[in-house]
């Protein structure tokens, strides 16, 4: 085979295996995703809790990372997801 045939072909191949690499990021995740889906619940807060108490702790309750972290659990609390 002629270098320029064998190089047309590694190029083939190395644009196909990019296309098919690059495809996985627009196709949905179902291999080994369980898909759970709870009408009516609501969002958890619990983390958001926690990351508020520590910033009160470190910063201090008046503090602006401690307000705002309280807004987040505020948002999450008053967040409709229906």
């Amino acid at each position: 085979l002629s270098a320029f045939f064998r190089k047309h072909i590694t190029m083939k191949i190395f644009a196909f295996a990019l296309l098919a690499v690059s495809a996985n990021a627009f196709a949905p995740s179902t291999f080994g995703v369980r898909s759970s889906t709870q009408l009516f619940s609501r969002a958890d807060a619990t983390e958001a809790i926690k990351a508020a108490v520590a910033a009160s702790k470190t910063y201090g309750a008046s503090s602006q990372e401690a307000r705002v972290a309280w807004d987040i659990v505020e948002e999450i609390d008053a967040a409709d997801n229906s």
